[in-house]
């Protein structure tokens, strides 16, 4: 039997892309999770995804996931689908951060 071809490493874009659809995942499913889970029901929706961090866990480690709330992922996972697409069009370099998001949210075997 013959081994399939192996397919070259995607894209720059194409993988910031991944990223992007992988962040936007987990955002949607941390909001429907805010708004369904019993955990959540004993704050104001307004600061919940805070006040249940630093209640939750405490310490800094909670204080830095307070601030990364699922609002603000869906904003940057926006923001690497338009950075990969302008690259993609125009040839112009990814930014350092945007690879930086690919190397949380796609698996190496995909980068």
């Amino acid at each position: 039997m013959t081994q399939p071809a192996e397919l070259p490493p995607a894209s720059p874009a194409l993988t910031v892309h991944a990223a992007a659809a992988s962040l936007r995942s987990t955002a949607g499913a941390a909001l429907a999770d805010l708004d369904t889970d019993s955990y959540w029901s004993c704050y104001d929706r307004a600061t919940a995804w805070r006040d249940g961090f630093e209640n939750g866990m405490g310490g800094v480690c909670s204080q830095l996931a307070a601030v990364f709330t699922p609002e603000l992922a869906l904003e940057i996972a926006d923001w690497l689908d338009e950075t990969a697409s302008a690259a993609a069009r125009t040839g112009a370099p990814i930014p350092p951060l945007a690879l930086a998001f690919t190397r949380g949210a796609v698996p190496v075997a995909q980068r």
